[in-house]
């Protein structure tokens, strides 16, 4: 972000980036008249450019309070969520820190971070039996769709987001 004393306002800001999420994946699914199951990872590509806004240490432990909210929230089971963002952000911290940043890369990260997210959460419900789809009805009415609708998001969203968080690509 432009302004340093934005940084204090880090957790309101990513907890509205939360609720216009849910809202954007019943819109998603709405809109497919309900043939598919679309999930908004709108809160992920914020938490890709955060990272370099706050520290590890305390992205970690907004994720975290996000995951149990986010767990309460869709799945009414506390872990799972709770364990996978944590985790996102850990690799994306580490990610940069080997990779040169550029668009492009960003948006592989992005489609990595939604497809570890979505078949880790999908793998654990299948563990704990709140689920009984079978991976290939996942891949194809959850994964695919959701992959391609938060491209396009990445895409539009792009340029809104490099103004706001003030990005510049050194190349």
């Amino acid at each position: 972000m432009k302004y340093s004393s934005l940084r204090l306002l880090v957790f309101p800001f990513l907890f509205f980036i939360f609720l216009i999420d849910s809202q954007l994946s019943t819109l998603f699914t709405t809109v497919s008249f309900s043939h598919f199951s679309i999930s908004s990872h709108l809160l992920l590509l914020t938490g890709l450019y955060l990272i370099d806004l706050i520290s590890l240490p305390s992205s970690l432990f907004i994720f975290i309070v996000l995951g149990l909210i986010y767990d309460q929230y869709y799945l009414n089971i506390l872990g799972i969520a709770t364990t996978i963002f944590p985790l996102l952000i850990f690799v994306i911290y580490y990610f940069y820190k080997s990779f040169e940043r550029n668009w492009f890369v960003d948006l592989l990260v992005f489609l990595v971070l939604i497809f570890y997210f979505e078949f880790v959460s999908y793998l654990f419900a299948r563990i704990f039996h709140l689920t009984n789809l079978s991976v290939f009805i996942f891949t194809f009415y959850n994964l695919l769709p959701s992959l391609i609708i938060n491209s396009v998001m990445y895409c539009l969203g792009r340029p809104v987001f490099k103004c706001f968080f003030d990005i510049t690509y050194k190349t």
